[in-house]
């Protein structure tokens, strides 16, 4: 599915998407914000929650190199992988 695609869904329907075929890889927290990445079929989306709220204010693909190594921050390969 390509972005333009995606972004014409209801955030229901991209919620349940990722639930479905996404694959969680990590969270940052960005101001007020949690937001977890997924792949998607080869693709970064980006999940937005306010901290303190159970709720998804908006789901996004996301291509930014900035972004994405920003995430890179937060893996330890080594202690996920007990070496």
């Amino acid at each position: 599915m390509n972005q333009k695609t995606f972004n014409k869904l209801s955030l229901n329907t991209k919620r349940a998407l990722l639930q479905k075929e996404g694959v969680f890889l990590a969270t940052r927290q960005y101001r007020s914000h949690l937001v977890h990445l997924y792949d998607l079929n080869g693709s970064y989306i980006e999940v937005w929650s306010r901290i303190g709220y159970d709720c998804i204010e908006w789901i996004e693909f996301t291509n930014n190199k900035e972004t994405i190594n920003s995430y890179l921050k937060k893996i330890n390969i080594e202690k996920d992988l007990n070496i």
